[in-house]
């Protein structure tokens, strides 16, 4: 078990995801494994940190939730509206209508002689 832990720290310590021509021609091959591990190591962390936050605001997120009530009565309503105030919606709110309910479209085909 030790053997399998130290091999594991060995590998995440040298492990180097930037290859070297990454980091132009101009630098030397030991400064680049080194600039290589630690870019690694930085890219890794603020991976890990953003995956996080992504996480953690998920979690916090509160949840919308929707209930409809069909015809309630008036101290229900009044008990709603004093509760959630302006979040509450009344459906006898939309003004628009749509033209399907007024007007049905039935085509009718003739042959041509």
């Amino acid at each position: 078990m030790r053997n399998v832990i130290s091999s594991f720290y060995d590998t995440i310590i040298n492990l180097n995801i930037f290859p070297m021509r990454d980091l132009g021609s101009n630098t030397d091959r030991t400064r680049a494994k080194h600039i290589g591990k630690w870019s690694t190591r930085l890219y890794f962390t603020l991976f890990i940190v953003g995956l996080g936050i992504l996480t953690l605001y998920t979690i916090i997120q509160p949840e919308t939730l929707t209930k409809t009530f069909d015809k309630p009565s008036l101290n229900l309503y009044n008990e709603l509206k004093s509760k959630y105030k302006d979040k509450l919606k009344c459906s006898c709110s939309i003004i628009a209508s749509k033209y399907e309910q007024f007007v049905q479209i039935n085509v009718l085909f003739h042959q041509v002689r």
